[in-house]
């Protein structure tokens, strides 16, 4: 026994020494907290009404920007710009004969071989042509307009979120027809206790996980509410997570950045601001 206890003696120091240097370093906690992912739409509509003539995306698929989303029946709209490309080269046709005459006037009045009269006559008549042609042009610009406005393209490229309408049926006028999730407009929705907030800035680093990734996802503060809420919209925690349920609808690209389903619970991980040595945190 003597000759075992000079060797437990250093080793019992030696532990010590170690539980109290350990003690004193800086800890770096991982907080988690339970939120859920969630998307900002960008609803397509038309300012105009009409029958839904053409849609051919479904729900789930992937489009780019400049990719014709839907088209709304526009034979009037057609006819009515036919009417005014028509009356626009009418009156280009009567301008044209206008300034030959102002010309013809012009040159006999600098021959001093025509009257005053004459000449003011066909400047007037030349000027009345000249309005009447840019009130047309207005006319088919305004017609063009209408025109274009029930063929609707994608406003960015995204993933066909949901359809409101079938082929057939009556659209009001700015009543959507189908919406866009833009990858970049998905985001995570998580809330943290009153005793943590104040490790929560814009730009604040965090590691977002969601059931049936790999691994987690990096993200950053955006936003940190100034209002206290008192009653959650939407709890999510792993006591009630395995009740719910969720519709999944595969959909790949670009760059498998929907990997978020808005509405499906996840977890936020965020370190924690290491503390000075000898100093207490929450």
């Amino acid at each position: 026994m003597k000759k075992i206890l000079p060797l437990i003696i250093p080793i019992l120091l030696i532990a010590a020494v170690t539980i109290y240097l350990n003690r004193s370093r800086p800890i770096e906690a991982e907080g988690v907290y339970s939120g859920y992912a969630e998307g900002d739409y960008v609803y397509v509509s038309c300012p105009l009404g009409g029958e839904l003539q053409n849609l051919p995306v479904a729900r789930g698929d992937q489009v780019k920007k400049g990719d014709l989303l839907f088209l709304l029946e526009r034979e009037e709209e057609k006819a009515a710009r036919a009417e005014a490309e028509e009356t626009l080269r009418e009156s280009r046709t009567r301008l044209d004969k206008a300034q030959m005459d102002f010309n013809r006037a012009k040159s006999l009045r600098d021959k001093r071989v025509t009257s005053p009269e004459d000449f003011d006559s066909a400047q007037q008549t030349l000027l009345a042509a000249q309005h009447a042609t840019a009130a047309r042009e207005q006319g088919l610009e305004q017609a063009d307009w209408r025109y274009d406005q029930k063929e609707r393209t994608a406003p960015v490229s995204g993933l066909v979120y949901d359809t409101y309408h079938r082929p057939g049926e009556w659209v009001s006028p700015s009543s959507p027809v189908l919406s866009l999730l833009p990858p970049e407009f998905i985001k995570v929705r998580f809330f943290v206790p009153e005793s943590d907030l104040g490790k929560f800035a814009a730009g604040l680093p965090v590691q977002i996980h969601m059931d049936g990734l790999p691994g987690p996802l990096p993200g950053k503060v955006s936003f940190v509410s100034p209002n206290a809420e008192y009653t959650l919209p939407i709890i999510y925690s792993r006591e009630n997570r395995n009740k719910l349920v969720f519709l999944v609808e595969a959909s790949l690209e670009p760059d498998h950045a929907v990997k978020l389903h808005p509405g499906a619970p996840i977890e936020v991980h965020v370190k924690a601001m290491p503390h000075e040595p000898g100093t207490s945190g929450n």
